[in-house]
């Protein structure tokens, strides 16, 4: 780095730290995106400078609500639809009667394979499946996207897939096994998508960081510098989930429109879901065709074909170098420990306490409860992420003082649902009110939490390498994120008790806050600047 180039990055974060705390949020990355982005000398030396630019920003945001309409809709109304489907082909268990359409604890039976399962069970099993899945091409793609430049490529590709793999949806109204198979299938295909695209648009989070003027190896990388950064990279974080967020409040503000307009010539209200699915899968491709356009191509390393012709080995290959690096970057590791170990938990109680919704406020008449229910899920996981970016530059606790507070507030609303394993207590997730508590408390410090995985990690990762360790997320969740989810199916078959298998869910979050515990940020910073390539 030349000395006008050092003093210039220097000059913006001691910038940021004059400034007055109320400036240090969004308007610290706004202004930082604005700066130099005409100086030539700057965009020769590093080819991510394009990325200094509001178009920039602004491209990255757009892709990330066009993914949001379909996340969502597979997160609520898909599972929600699959469980609707399966309760009404089920039947009670050690008769032909149907399944109950409402209660605490419903014992209902369906056919999986050669034999017959709870009906609980078997969108817990399609989980466990989906996520091993979702692990084994996120390894092959996370492998590649750090190289020329297939990271654009790769995350187009995987959000154009997404979209369009919801459109059939609609279509998938009958009432038979065959259409709960399609079902099946489809959401499965649309989890795995989600990890790839979900993997390569983390990764543009540090590129963002380090074209604003934020360079690992600088002087101005000290105490004061990380401050600064990690306030960026909040505001960048916090921004992309809001966006995704918006997205799905968009599509989700459509479901509520359909099942409160479509009137009673619609039997059965699951139908209202899979119609919700498919205009989600709609806007995705649309607002994706949008990102494409604008979103700017960035080089990463060069792709050297002379050692081997099959791009797939080069990356097992990189795989194998990464986990040996282990101790070289052992904070990341240790914080990616973490992460996956919370973010294993935090998924499946939130299909947990989804299913639960759907038991306790009756499958026959809580469409619509439950698309409002779906809705205000969402708004107070923006709530909780733009909350944190406002006050994260403002107040000047110990940065890992907040993920100890979102955590402690996971483990609780968790710990809740295990109280109520028992028929004679009356509380733990057993009456409507205590899951629109939980989900106050749950969504809004769960999204902060993520927001606030997202920037610090981003500063332990060494340059070059950004799929690849945001990848390490997916590939280390193929050790809890494929097993738990068949744990608790086995679970929830042996004792029809949807807060049973709440307890591995709470034992995961307990063991990730120890690795939160462990992990010394400023001592991943100083790993992180050793490249990968040495």
């Amino acid at each position: 780095m030349n000395t006008i180039e050092r003093d210039s990055a220097e000059k913006n974060i001691n910038g940021d730290e004059r400034e007055d705390d109320g400036k240090q949020g969004l308007e610290a990355t706004e202004r930082d995106i604005h700066n130099n982005t005409n100086d030539p000398e700057q965009v020769n030396w590093n080819p991510k400078s394009v990325f200094n630019s509001r178009k920039a920003l602004w491209a990255f945001l757009v892709l990330c609500y066009s993914t949001g309409p379909t996340s969502s809709m597979v997160s609520n109304y898909a599972t929600a639809a699959i469980l609707s489907a399966a309760n009404v082909l089920g039947h009670q268990a050690g008769s032909n009667k149907p399944c109950p359409r409402r209660g605490t604890n419903i014992n209902c039976m369906i056919k999986f394979g050669g034999t017959e399962i709870d009906y609980n069970s078997y969108t817990l099993y399609l989980r466990a499946i989906s996520r091993a899945t979702e692990g084994v091409v996120s390894i092959l793609t996370a492998g590649l996207a750090d190289y020329a430049y297939y990271r654009k490529t790769m995350m187009m590709v995987s959000i154009f897939l997404f979209g369009t793999l919801a459109l059939p949806f609609a279509g998938l109204t009958g009432q038979t096994y065959t259409h709960l198979t399609a079902l099946s299938v489809l959401y499965c295909f649309l989890t795995t998508l989600g990890g790839v695209y979900t993997v390569i648009e983390g990764s543009y989070i540090p590129i963002f960081m380090r074209s604003t003027g934020w360079y690992p190896d600088s002087r101005a990388a000290g105490a004061q510098g990380e401050r600064a950064a990690w306030n960026r990279g909040v505001s960048i974080s916090v921004l992309a989930l809001v966006a995704g967020n918006i997205g799905g409040l968009t599509a989700l503000i459509i479901g509520i429109i359909l099942v409160y307009g479509r009137g009673s010539y619609v039997r059965v209200g699951y139908f209202n879901y899979l119609l919700a699915i498919t205009i989600g899968g709609c806007i995705t491709i649309i607002f994706a065709i949008l990102g494409q356009y604008l979103l700017p191509s960035v080089p990463g390393k060069d792709l050297d074909r002379t050692k081997s012709r099959f791009p797939l080995l080069v990356a097992f290959r990189n795989w194998l170098k990464l986990l040996r690096s282990a101790t070289r970057y052992s904070e990341a590791f240790k914080f990616c420990i973490g992460w996956v170990l919370w973010n294993t938990g935090y998924s499946n109680h939130l299909q947990l306490v989804g299913a639960l919704f759907l038991q306790v406020t009756g499958f026959s008449r809580s469409s619509g409860v439950y698309s409002v229910w779906s809705f205000t899920s969402v708004i107070f996981a923006c709530i909780g992420s733009l909350s944190f970016m406002f006050l994260y530059p403002r107040l000047r606790f110990p940065v890992k003082s907040y993920a100890y507070a979102f955590l402690v507030v996971n483990i609780i609303c968790v710990l809740w649902g295990c109280i109520g394993i028992s028929y004679h207590v009356t509380i733990g997730y057993k009456h409507q009110v205590e899951f629109w508590i939980e989900q106050v408390l749950f969504m809004s410090t769960s999204s902060a939490l993520r927001a606030y995985n997202r920037a610090i990690y981003s500063s332990m990762i060494p340059e070059n390498s950004e799929a690849q360790f945001f990848g390490l997320e997916i590939v280390l969740d193929l050790a809890t994120g494929w097993i738990n989810p068949l744990v608790m199916g086995i679970i929830q078959d042996r004792t029809h008790n949807l807060r049973f298998p709440m307890i591995p869910n709470l034992l995961l979050m307990l063991v990730g806050l120890g690795f939160y515990c462990s992990v010394n940020i400023s001592k991943g910073i100083e790993q992180s600047k050793r490249s990968m390539s040495r």
